[in-house]
């Protein structure tokens, strides 16, 4: 798996850098092992070993260190519209005052109040102005006093570092590797100890030398000998209590019939104590 993903590198970290947060980067890094997984069972006729890779990249699935390698931090600030809101409105308001008291200072004889019959002098004229004076001062320290850190907003953008991740993915998928070439030897293992069986039981010596005699007729391309070595099957197979049964009307319920011109066997039945192991083909004849 590791020179799968060797080989599909340059590609992953793209789509790891344009993923960027981790949230992304995690579906990038699952679609690439459901490749990998892909592409291996592609090459691999083993399914024990098909089936141990699913379940380790799985495993890598639900680990996922990898998304928790961070890189660089970017921080912006902004400011809030609710400080300016707490700056500007209390400002205007002050404006306002320090307005109406100047047109107070300015316009004479303003009655003030009717109940009392006062008016404006020429010393509360005065005072009306020196108040709005300092009433406008007032309002412009607030409007122009700085918003304080609690009308900030502050935003956090943790982005993945690529490289890193890769890394992280490549020593997972070494270990899954490491995991599996193991699995291969113990499979290798089991068939060099199944070397030299049949049917999952040692090969007897007379089985060896029956096999190779047959074989040395074949190769002698010499049919007085190929027959004399197959004669010996029938020896063999009655060191082992198997009958190869000719056909007769005596034992006619062990063979299939097929039409022919002239009856007799065409293959043997095979035998044991009575019992039928593998029927016969004869011609009936007829």
């Amino acid at each position: 798996m590791i020179d799968l993903l060797e080989k599909d590198k340059d590609h992953l970290l793209t789509e790891l850098a344009q993923a960027a947060v981790p949230e992304k980067a995690t579906r990038v890094l699952e679609n690439q092992m459901d490749k990998l997984l892909l592409c291996y069972n592609d090459q691999c006729d083993n399914e024990k070993e098909r089936d141990a890779a699913a379940y380790m990249m799985q495993a890598v699935r639900l680990s996922m260190p990898m998304v928790d390698s961070i890189g660089e931090t970017k921080v912006w600030e902004r400011e809030t519209s609710s400080g300016g809101a707490k700056k500007t409105i209390p400002a205007l308001i002050l404006i306002i005052i320090a307005v109406a008291l100047a047109a107070v200072a300015l316009i004479p004889n303003i009655t003030i109040s009717e109940a009392t019959g006062l008016q404006t002098t020429e010393t509360t004229r005065y005072a009306f102005g020196a108040a709005g004076i300092l009433v406008a001062a007032i309002a412009g320290f607030i409007f122009g006093k700085p918003v304080n850190a609690g009308d900030k907003e502050q935003q956090v953008e943790v982005r993945v570092d690529s490289a890193k991740t890769y890394r992280n993915l490549r020593t997972a998928i070494l270990a899954v590797d490491q995991s599996l070439e193991e699995i291969q030897a113990a499979e290798r293992w089991a068939k060099r100890e199944k070397a030299g069986e049949i049917d999952g039981k040692p090969a007897t010596s007379a089985e060896i030398d029956l096999f190779s005699d047959l074989l040395a007729a074949a190769y002698s391309k010499d049919p007085e000998y190929a027959l004399e070595k197959i004669e010996d099957v029938k020896y063999f197979l009655h060191r082992q209590q198997i009958d190869a049964v000719d056909y007769s009307e005596a034992t006619k319920q062990y063979f299939d019939l097929m039409p022919g011109k002239q009856g007799g066997t065409i293959r043997p039945a095979l035998v044991s104590d009575g019992k039928l192991l593998k029927k016969g083909l004869a011609a009936s004849g007829k």
